[in-house]
């Protein structure tokens, strides 16, 4: 039952940071949303015990990605 809820709990996370992250109009915003969707995602594997997924979904997702992301978006023109 606990990990039901636990489950669920960050299903409902993850969908709601989704659908922030299609309506949301600011890249900037955009960016920070996808890497706090990587960091749930990558809870959710340590959930399931799928620990060397978590871990290259947070070094990846999360970490570099958001990374590349922030530095493109530094170079764009205002």
């Amino acid at each position: 039952m606990n990990f039901f809820v636990v489950d669920s709990l960050l299903m409902v996370l993850l969908t709601i940071i989704a659908i922030m992250a299609v309506r949301q109009q600011r890249l900037l915003g955009v960016i920070i949303l996808s890497g706090s969707y990587s960091l749930i995602a990558a809870t959710w594997f340590v959930v399931l015990d799928a620990v060397d997924v978590a871990f290259t979904e947070a070094a990846v997702g999360a970490g570099v990605s958001t990374v590349l992301a922030l530095a493109t978006l530094s170079q764009v023109p205002d």
